[in-house]
């Protein structure tokens, strides 16, 4: 892609937005970056014309409980923090925006679940009025519970008892050659909206073989992405959908090329939906979209990757907001009732929105990673001119593990020689045994605390040494060297490039990591050698 007068066209380009998307990229403070807190000028559509609203979220994984985060600045001293995300904020959001726009579509691209009982996803999902679901490739990885033998089981029951359609479009069972046909499981759906019928596909990336392993997926086949949704927006086409929708755990990078075009941060990067050399159109999903024929697909709703997306590639719309129930993303569309069809010049685009219990005053948003903002002065949270009405008691039905800020390391840490030249806090482990391209990663702890969560919750624990996981009933304690781990403090981890790549969390994040890439070494050789539980940056022989 090249980005020559990139900064240029994003300074004079913001007409497809419902406001300016410019005004608040700056390196040093920010306004209004992740919030709708001002009432719209919303005006009916013409005689002809009705809106669909589409609303989206991915990778929320079981975090319906309110997440409280540590935040800083160089004007104050003292600790503080902001809470964001939860069912308690992400409901009244939800009803706001249902008043303002009345004819909304919500839907989640997958990585539904946790290790929490599969249940309490049912219910989240219910409550809060989604649509439509599809499952993520994390959501494979997820311990089972004792008395579930399988992945395809685990599915099979909360697409049976759930009250949101679970939408499986390229998901085939090897035993029957056919698409997944369980009670609640559909291949599609077609919903009608304010007289506007959706059409909505559900799909399994085409990399799952990579992202799982081959006993979490026995049974199924996935068939090509493409393949199914050329087949299935045709024949919803056919049966009068007038927008049609991908729900797809695959995701895409519009962010970061204009960040080192523009020298700021990537979550602070704002970005013209319509211009056209923002996104990897190399990726995976990049690659999907230039290859769909042009207007046979509306909007797709990708994730896992955690980054925003809200552009248009070959007209069809990205939406991609960020994990843990952080955020959601939507987007207005006009429909023409003699064409049947979208208008495509007519779609406000907005970006993804926090879910803040409460603003920060300077910024009216709660963006907490800036620390050019004074953190400290606080005003009530507001979304489309509505004030937040927190429901703290609708998260009580919502039991999720209680994580303690990180990880374990053995206190009578044996210093090796593996320890002193790499300076390693915690090890996490190689694919393979063989010669590995070493690095060290310097994560936030607030980092390493979600990325350490996530490999618990898809039972990948092993991963770590020495074990970074202390289990005590329903509360997941993790320290190091005796002490809870500091949001705010920098920890060393030492890995191979092949293992990083394989872990989605690390992937996002290591663009902004200080790193070091060392030589390559066996990780059979002396390491193999070393005491996996007394040493910080010990390998198992393989």
């Amino acid at each position: 892609m090249k980005y020559s007068n990139l900064f240029v066209l994003l300074l004079i380009a913001a007409c497809s937005n419902k406001k300016g998307m410019l005004e608040n990229q700056t390196l040093k403070g920010h306004k209004e970056l992740y919030s709708e807190p001002a009432a719209p000028k919303v005006t009916e559509p013409l005689q002809g014309v009705r809106r669909l609203v589409i609303a989206s979220t991915n990778d929320i994984q079981g975090n319906y409980r309110t997440r409280t985060i540590p935040v800083s600045d160089d004007s104050n001293d003292d600790p503080s923090s902001i809470s964001v995300g939860g069912a308690a904020a992400i409901h009244p959001y939800y009803k706001i925006l249902r008043d303002q726009y009345k004819d909304v579509l919500l839907v989640d691209s997958g990585d539904l679940l946790s290790n929490l009982d599969v249940k309490f996803s049912r219910k989240f999902y219910s409550k809060l009025g989604y649509d439509a679901l599809t499952i993520g490739t994390s959501d494979f990885n997820v311990k089972l519970p004792a008395d579930v033998n399988s992945s395809a089981e685990l599915f099979q029951s909360f697409a049976r008892k759930s009250k949101v359609p679970l939408i499986l479009s390229n998901l085939f069972e090897l035993k029957t050659g056919r698409v997944v046909e369980w009670e609640g499981a559909k291949p599609y759906v077609i919903k009608e909206i304010n007289g506007t019928k959706v059409g909505i596909i559900g799909l399994i990336p085409n990399d799952i073989v990579t992202q799982t392993p081959v006993n979490n997926r026995v049974g199924f086949f996935v068939e090509n992405m493409l393949q199914s949704t050329l087949r299935h927006a045709r024949l919803m086409r056919s049966l009068g959908a007038e927008v049609i929708v991908v729900l797809t755990h695959q995701g895409i990078d519009c962010t970061s090329e204009a960040s080192a075009a523009t020298k700021l941060p990537e979550k602070k990067v704002n970005f013209e939906p319509r211009h056209p050399n923002i996104c990897d159109l190399k990726s995976p999903l990049g690659e999907f979209l230039e290859r769909l024929p042009p207007g046979l697909v509306d909007v797709v709703a990708g994730g896992r990757i955690n980054k925003k997306a809200s552009n248009f590639i070959n007209g069809t719309l990205v939406l991609s907001g960020y994990e843990d129930g952080l955020s959601f993303s939507f987007a207005e569309f006009f429909i023409d009732e003699k064409t049947k069809k979208v208008i495509p010049e007519k779609t406000v685009v907005h970006q993804p929105v926090f879910f803040c219990h409460e603003f920060f005053e300077e910024t009216n948003d709660c963006f907490y990673e800036d620390e050019s903002v004074d953190h400290k002065k606080r005003i009530p949270a507001t979304f489309l001119g509505k004030k937040i009405v927190l429901e703290p008691d609708l998260e009580k039905k919502f039991p999720e593990l209680n994580l303690k800020n990180a990880a374990i390391i053995n206190n009578g840490l044996e210093v090796s020689r593996s320890l002193v030249e790499f300076e390693a806090d915690i090890t996490y482990l190689p694919v393979t045994g063989g010669d590995a391209q070493l690095a060290v990663l310097n994560l936030k702890g607030s980092t390493l605390a979600r990325i350490l969560e996530q490999d618990f919750n898809e039972s990948k624990s092993t991963s770590w040494l020495p074990s970074p996981f202390i289990q005590k009933g329903e509360e997941l304690q993790l320290l190091i060297k005796g002490l809870e781990l500091d949001h705010q403090k920098t920890y060393r981890v030492l890995t191979d490039l092949h293992a990083v790549q394989k872990n989605t969390v690390l992937v996002g994040v290591l663009e902004k990591m200080d790193s070091r890439i060392l030589t390559k070494e066996s990780w059979n050789g002396f390491w193999g050698k070393a005491d996996s539980v007394n040493t910080a940056a010990a390998a198992p022989a393989r």
